[in-house]
């Protein structure tokens, strides 16, 4: 028994021995060891909003998101993952620089650019030889802004003339959309290497799941947003694997920041950063099995993703990279260099005028820099809610020390202006290059101690909720608390700019008008304000008053292609075509992937009866949006012409299943059904055109001529073409009208209205050929 037990504790040893020199070998070759020669291709995931602690395999029971929990078993996931600010567009340009906000200087959404100085991932890869796209799921991350540089394909194309009213948030697009065109772009790229990026906005608001996750997570949309979003990037796996991508493909897995969903009384993210802000999911996912279901506790941060790719690849990093590797925790879960993260998050200052908030953390401490210390015990008190700032003095010290070192070492050679040294025109211009916020006067804000933003969440939380029951079409109520925003702060810039979409929205553009000039005293350069002007000058029926105001703007900023193509659609209205066609020609030149701008081009070729013309520029449109409003409509047009009308019709229907309000499409399909003698198919889209738009008076017209021909319902015919005759359609129109009710009053017995009736459609008919 003694020998036996002596041979056992050999063979442990011996076991252990093996096992130690394996490790030994294996953290030696590291990743290099084993990749061996293998080609490798890297997918960059981020999905918006998404914080760690809402997906199952970071904890959380109450949601499914197998996909996700795929990634975790089969990659390295980091539990402690910090953004390093909780905005969508500097959070991402940390992710493809690989550096923080303090040097990249892009600071907030919407009025700043990343400089293209700085070399993005895209860059490097593609410097490599790798074919390299990006698929983009919210206007934020527009190609505009600057985070194209180095994507060979770059799918933003977001169509801006389908909104009423415009904000960053609000345009956006589904995650089975962003798929579908990354699985078309990887089939047509998957013999080669590929470098592609991927970003889902599902979990933003608004929380809208679709059906079944809607059913399935009743009450928790925000939950049903992350289980549908991980179902989409299942399609994406199965892709993966069905096209043996896996074995030689990196997929890093990760958010730009999180959502606090009421926590700290934060509504949704941007203003604070406590955690549930700014910890995010990170898992590297790779085909090597020694590498699969690690979990490591070090903190890191989203500026260590670069340089963790590149060294994966042997890359040397550029210069300007300030985050660091994460392989050496690949392998050795013992290694801890005292690893701590930064945040910031400048929106209360560029937005209300508040002070910003900054912080730096270890794995045990956070310290919260703001007018008032913050400080926490992440360990012991992981929600945040005892501020230890006065009981720990010297932990508050170190931290601050740190930060104090980290901030002035991270910022050296930054991107960030000194604006009091530069003449008023140079600082107009760098402000329309997007390198400064133009939110509120910063200028204005020096030497001032500036409001608490945890003072002031009351504030930020009215707005939300104000644009909430603008969502809701609760305008009233939306209105008057935006009059309280402002009556307590009448600073809050935002206020300004949701009140003039509320009163955009209630038809009131008059007093949209007086909102949207307060933003443009702030805001000169922000589009979409200058976009919602020229709207409701429309609105008000003022077409040269919204061609001035473009006019007397477009020269002060930089070249945008959004405000061309408002200018061709304002000179379409006018009917002044050449002069629409040389606009939009304009907005191509500055955007060449602008399906808008060749539809709208298309079109025009259309009224000026060009076929050829419209057809190639229509078809361009379709490559690039197929569903984009009106090219249907104007194909169908042009088969028309051709006399082609199945064709027609089955483009009118295209139209309609994409643009289901575009009720042009639906009269004219009536139109096509009634030279076709399909009395049923007309008589349905003729109703349908009515219910769409009941102030389109022709449609009547047309449904009481169905009811005459067909001998019944004489009265409600009647009553039908009143309506029409109310809408005051045009004089060759009424002319119809009147001639229809002479003939129903005929059949009806009532000869003198009969004859009535007759009188005013011939006196009409003889006036427009007198004009002839």
């Amino acid at each position: 028994m003694k020998r036996k037990r002596i041979i056992v504790f050999c063979l442990a040893v011996l076991v252990i021995f093996s096992a130690a020199l394996y490790l030994l070998r294996f953290r030696k070759e590291g990743f290099a060891g084993l990749r061996g020669k293998k080609d490798l291709n890297f997918i960059l995931i981020t999905v918006d909003t998404l914080r760690a602690d809402r997906i199952h395999c970071y904890g959380f029971p109450l949601v499914e998101t197998p996909t996700m929990d795929l990634f975790a078993s089969r990659g390295v996931l980091f539990e402690q993952c910090i953004a390093q600010t909780p905005l969508t567009l500097p959070s991402h340009a940390s992710i493809l620089t690989g550096t923080h906000p303090l040097f990249h200087g892009v600071r907030d959404n919407g009025g700043f650019i990343v400089p293209q100085e700085l070399i993005t991932m895209a860059e490097v890869f593609k410097d490599r030889n790798y074919q390299t796209s990006a698929f983009v799921a919210a206007y934020v991350l527009d190609s505009k802004w600057g985070l194209n540089q180095g994507f060979d394909t770059y799918f933003d194309q977001f169509d801006l003339s389908k909104y009423k009213s415009i904000s960053l948030g609000n345009v956006q697009r589904r995650g089975d959309e962003v798929i579908d065109e990354a699985l078309r772009w990887l089939d047509l790229h998957k013999q080669g290497r590929f470098f592609t990026w991927i970003h889902l906005y599902d979990p933003h608001t608004p929380y809208e799941p679709p059906s079944p996750f809607r059913e399935k997570y009743p009450n928790r949309p925000y939950v049903g947003e992350i289980a549908y979003t991980d179902s989409q990037l299942g399609r994406l796996w199965n892709y993966l694997e069905e096209n043996n991508l896996i074995d030689n493909t990196i997929l890093i897995f990760a958010s730009d920041h999180g959502e606090s969903l009421g926590e700290h009384q934060e509504s949704t993210h941007g203003f604070f950063i406590y955690q549930e802000g700014i910890h995010v999911p990170l898992i590297f996912v790779t085909p090597f099995k020694d590498l699969h279901g690690i979990r490591r506790k070090e903190v890191v941060s989203l500026v260590d993703i670069m340089p963790t790719v590149l060294e994966m690849e042997e890359i040397l990093f550029p210069s300007q990279v300030q985050g660091k590797s994460l392989l050496p925790l690949f392998f050795d879960e013992e290694r801890n260099d005292g690893n701590f993260a930064y945040a910031e998050t400048y929106y209360p200052r560029f937005h209300y005028g508040w002070s910003e908030l900054k912080s730096i953390q270890d794995g045990r401490f956070k310290l919260i820099i703001a007018p008032e210390l913050e400080l926490y015990n992440l360990i012991s008190d992981p929600d945040e809610q005892i501020n230890l700032f006065a009981s720990h003095p010297e932990e508050t010290r170190r931290l601050m020390r740190i930060a104090e070192q980290f901030m002035s070492e991270s910022s050296q050679g930054s991107f960030d202006i000194d604006f009091r040294h530069i003449d008023e025109e140079t600082r107009q211009k760098l402000a329309a290059l997007g390198y400064i916020g133009t939110f509120t006067d910063q200028s204005s804000l020096e030497g001032k101690r500036l409001g608490n933003p945890k003072e002031k969440i009351v504030v930020f939380n009215q707005l939300s909720k104000s644009k909430e029951l603008m969502l809701e079409e609760k305008y009233d109520e939306a209105v008057a608390l935006i009059k309280g925003i402002i009556t307590e702060d009448p600073d809050v810039i935002d206020a300004y700019f949701t009140m003039g979409n509320l009163y955009f929205k209630k038809h009131e553009f008059k007093n949209a008008l007086d909102s949207f000039f307060k933003v443009l005293e702030k805001r000169p350069s922000d589009t979409f304000n200058i976009i919602n002007i020229a709207n409701c000058y429309m609105g008000l029926g003022e077409i040269d008053e919204a061609e001035k105001f473009v006019l007397s703007i477009i020269d002060s900023i930089l070249p945008d292609s959004q405000l061309y193509y408002i200018l061709g659609n304002i000179k379409s209205l006018k009917e002044e075509q050449d002069e629409a066609i040389k606009y939009y020609k304009e907005c191509l030149r500055l955007n060449p992937s602008s399906a808008s701008g060749y539809n709208a081009l298309g079109g025009i070729y259309v009224v000026q009866k060009r076929w050829a013309d419209a057809e190639k520029y229509l078809f361009k449109a379709q490559e690039l949006n197929p569903k984009i409003r009106n090219l249907h409509y104007n194909l169908a047009l042009i088969h028309e012409e051709r006399g082609e009308l199945v064709k027609a019709a089955e483009e009118y229907k295209v139209e309609l299943e994409n643009i289901p309000h575009n009720f042009k499409a639906c009269f004219n399909l009536s139109r096509i059904y009634r030279i076709l003698g399909q009395v049923e198919e007309e008589e349905k889209y003729l109703k349908k055109t009515m219910e769409i738009n009941p102030e389109f008076p022709i449609s009547y017209f047309y449904l009481a001529r169905i009811f005459l021909n067909s001998g019944r319902d004489f009265e409600r015919a009647v009553e039908l073409v009143k309506k029409g005759i109310e809408l005051k359609p045009k004089k060759e129109d009424l002319t119809l009208g009147y001639f229809l009710l002479a003939d129903l009053y005929n059949r009806l017995g009532d000869n003198w209205k009969s004859e009535e009736y007759a009188r005013k459609g011939k006196a009409l008919a003889q006036e427009a050929r007198g004009k002839r």
